[in-house]
């Protein structure tokens, strides 16, 4: 193994001797030097206008006879059978039922055959020819589909059709994932079908040496699976001389929602700019959160989305369980599912899922001394420890694991028959991915979750996916759930917040959650709230420096792209049809508030289908941006639908009007008031 490739690699990221000794204790020094390390590690932009690519074939597909002659009617049946598929775009080609209808190497259906692959499962069938046919995708399907393999295969016939790979030339497919677990699965799954096509493909993560990588890459890949930051650092590593994007045609996010979440953004959207802009590009997850769909479009050309079975729920064959019990009952009721667990299937397995690391490791103990073989998986745990504790979970050697989330994503064991919520999960996304850790492949499974009635916010989350699913709702839990929802309404407590999937809250997150929300304020001109503040009962805010109320609302809806005015007024080439800009500046802050709150931006893209994005920073009265200032607040609406964009116009302008009349009625009722919501005590 070339170590040598791997040794280079290291010596480039690491600070001379020379360099730490002129940079002494002092902070600013020590800051100047990690500043250039970061520097060095960061990936170039590429000017794509000056690489002379070479040409590509994507389009493989040839409808067969029998899907051919087919009418319409019949193929609005076949995809109501295969789990309702639904369609968003134009020209999608029809679902295919047989493994003879992908136009597959028959070397690769041999493969199939042995794998025991009867038929192609529903968003196998949507997705291979749509994303065969040379289209960019956004697959949205349920856990344990088979989404893996729906964009694998294409993917082989993809790079079959290309020149092979040269010494030192970099992989023509990319995949990439959020986790370290999902990215080994994915290329566990790729390796009988490498063998059989005589391909190689590289699976690089962090947490293990980066010089076998390093190696591994520059013997040649034409597939490369990988998470953003390891990928980033092979890039980089010996000057860019280890491996690179050039050849890269065909690329794929999988489990994309999670990899945004975990602020994985700007290395994902580095790595994308830097491929060449015409290739073929695949978005998969088993949920998909309508706050995605701008940013998932601005990396796809006009895609199309398969939807099957319906977005972010949890399959009929899990058998789904919700128990709101206090929290010193929790431990010996788990003890009591475990017990009739074991002693009806002695071969099954169990994932208990807890919120910290600690707990993981908690809960362990406890097991242990209770009799039970079990291990915890987390991310505070070596990359060595998690594979050995996978492996030994896979093989049965340790039948339970106690862990977090970080597990949820992509592990597949076929004989987990249980999976227990011993701490809720905080957001719906997460309780699917969680539960859908059993119930694989269409074998039955069991969902256990524990709730306790302090958590109450999260119940909201957890109903609506019962929901979702058609399952039976616990009494006690829908009544939870109605009753935090009416204390939103009266305003006794702070909404729950959906998307978020943040952590446990350290001290220093909540001190930078802090920080960021008052630079939001700062940006949509608010007061400063820091101070010693107390709610006055009854008043309501009123802006005495806004001025007069501008109800004269002309907004004009445009064809094209809409300008990215970070880029100077250049319009971004991945935009969506139609957009209109709407300035809210100068509206009183009650108005600009009501339209930019998260419950109101959610409500809007739910309503109207369409995206709607903050823009700018809040100028006060008099004062203009500069020219290399951003741009004064506004609200960009963008759809590749017109109507859509008219709808979030008109529920705008409407939201703007009633805050605005508001803000100016109190002002009448006390002009002598202060300008906002609080005073000082």
């Amino acid at each position: 193994m070339e170590v040598d490739g791997g040794d280079d690699g290291e010596e480039e990221e690491e600070a001379t001797p020379d360099e730490l000794d002129a940079a002494g204790l002092r902070p600013e020094d020590i800051l100047a030097l990690a500043a250039k390390k970061i520097k060095k590690k960061d990936l170039a932009a590429v000017d794509h206008s000056k690489v002379s690519y070479e040409p590509f074939r994507s389009d493989f597909y040839s409808v067969p006879p029998e899907i051919a002659d087919m009418d319409e009617d019949q193929v609005e049946l076949l995809r109501l059978a295969l789990d309702s598929i639904k369609i968003r775009g134009v020209d999608c080609p029809r679902p295919i039922t047989k493994w003879s209808h992908c136009g597959l190497p028959s070397s690769c259906l041999d493969v199939i055959k042995k794998l025991g692959y009867d038929a192609p499962t529903p968003i196998q069938s949507q997705a291979i020819p749509a994303i065969m046919s040379g289209r960019d995708v956004i697959g949205v399907a349920k856990t344990g589909s088979g989404k893996t393999m729906a964009f694998v295969l294409p993917l082989l016939r993809h790079i079959n059709d290309q020149r092979p790979l040269e010494p030192m030339e970099g992989p023509m497919a990319l995949i990439m994932t959020p986790t370290r677990e999902l990215a080994v699965q994915i290329h566990r799954e790729c390796k009988p079908f490498l063998k059989a096509l005589n391909l190689r493909a590289v699976c690089a993560y962090g947490g293990s040496p980066i010089k076998d990588q390093i190696a591994e890459m520059k013997k040649g890949a034409e597939i490369a699976v990988c998470t953003p930051g390891r990928l980033i650092d092979l890039l980089t590593a010996n000057s860019g001389r280890v491996t690179n994007l050039k050849r890269v045609t065909y690329l794929v996010l999988d489990e994309a929602d999670r990899m945004f979440d975990m602020g994985f953004e700007p290395q994902v959207m580095k790595i994308v700019n830097n491929i060449r802009p015409d290739r073929q590009t695949v978005l998969f997850s088993a949920t998909f959160p309508k706050q995605m769909d701008s940013l998932a479009r601005k990396i796809l050309h006009k895609p199309l989305e398969l939807t099957v079975g319906g977005r972010s729920v949890v399959a009929a064959e899990i058998e789904q369980i919700v128990e709101v019990r206090a929290e010193e009952t929790k431990f010996n009721r788990l003890l009591e599912i475990l017990g009739q667990t074991y002693n009806d299937d002695k071969d099954s397995r169990t994932i208990i899922f807890v919120d910290r690391q600690e707990a993981a490791d908690n809960l362990l103990r406890e097991l242990l001394r209770r009799g039970y073989v079990c291990m915890s998986l987390h991310g505070g745990k070596d990359q060595v420890d998690r594979d050995s504790t996978i492996a030994d979970f896979k093989s049965g050697v340790v039948p339970i694991l106690t862990a977090t989330s970080v597990a949820a994503r992509g592990l597949d064991v076929k004989q987990l028959k249980l999976v227990i919520n011993y701490d809720a999960p905080n957001h719906m996304e997460d309780y699917v991915h969680r539960a859908g850790r059993t119930g694989r492949a269409g074998n039955k499974g069991t969902c256990v979750t524990f709730i306790t009635p302090e958590q109450e916010r999260y119940s909201v989350d957890i109903y609506r996916a019962l929901k979702a699913s058609g399952a039976a709702i616990p009494e006690d839990v829908e009544k939870m759930a109605n009753g935090f929802l009416d204390k939103v309404k009266e305003g006794k407590v702070k909404s729950f917040a959906s998307a978020g999937f943040g952590g446990k809250g350290l001290d220093k997150l909540d001190k930078e959650r802090d920080a960021k929300e008052k630079a939001q304020r700062s940006a949509y001109g608010e007061a400063d709230e820091k101070a010693a503040v107390k709610e006055e009962e009854g008043t309501t805010k009123a802006d005495t420096t806004e001025g007069t109320l501008p109800f004269e609302f002309k907004v004009e809806i445009k064809r094209g792209p809409a300008p990215d005015t970070s880029k100077g007024g250049l319009a971004d080439p991945d935009a969506t049809d139609f957009h209109a800009i709407i300035p809210i500046n100068d509206y009183p802050q009650k108005a600009r508030w009501r339209v930019t709150n998260k419950e109101t931006m959610v409500q809007l893209v739910d309503l109207t289908g369409a995206s709607v994005t903050n823009k700018g920073i809040y100028y006060e009265p008099g004062k203009e941006p500069g020219t290399d200032q951003p741009p004064k607040l506004h609200l960009l609406i963008e759809s590749n639908d017109e109507f859509r964009v008219e709808q979030a116009v008109r529920e705008i302008k409407r939201l703007l009007i009633e805050a605005s009349t508001a803000a100016l009625q109190a002002e009448s009722r006390n002009p002598q008031g202060t300008a906002g919501r609080y005073s000082v005590v």
